[in-house]
């Protein structure tokens, strides 16, 4: 008994010399883009969000993640037409009919959007670059 005791009470000393580093972590897996959902909102940031290149848990605003260099983009910069939500949701519709899965047809072109787009290029012969521009559009007979 005097033994088992003596365990005990160094395995809660050797506890004590490691620091907790996240304690408001929580479990649950993420999709390809890092995110996931949190139904019981445990990081205060609602329902869904990301923890992509190991960052703490963020929102990604306008489908930009905060801490990657490529959202640094000026706020003046004009978004193409082609990338309007309205027109994404028309080529995503369009590509899950043809059987090319980009998932959930909500006008935010995402990674799956733009894996399925460059598959559908491929098999068309098109330049192969995932992006959605006039030959895309014409390709799929979807007018902008």
């Amino acid at each position: 008994m005097k033994t088992m005791k003596k365990i005990v009470l160094g395995m809660l000393c050797i506890s004590l010399l490691f620091p907790y580093t996240n304690l408001s972590a929580h479990s649950g897996r993420t999709d390809a883009s890092g995110g996931h959902h949190d139904n019981k909102n445990a990081s205060g940031l609602g329902s869904y969000h990301y923890h992509c290149g190991g960052h703490p848990a963020h929102l990604h605003n306008n489908g930009f993640c905060p801490y990657s260099p490529a959202s640094t983009k000026p706020a003046t910069q004009k978004k193409s037409k082609y990338y309007k939500t309205a027109t994404v949701k028309k080529v995503q519709n369009k590509l899950n009919r043809l059987g090319y899965k980009c998932g959930r047809a909500d006008g935010s072109y995402g990674s799956k959007t733009k894996s399925a787009i460059r598959k559908f290029q491929k098999r068309k012969g098109i330049t192969i670059n995932g992006k959605i521009n006039k030959t895309l559009l014409k390709k799929l007979h979807i007018d902008y």
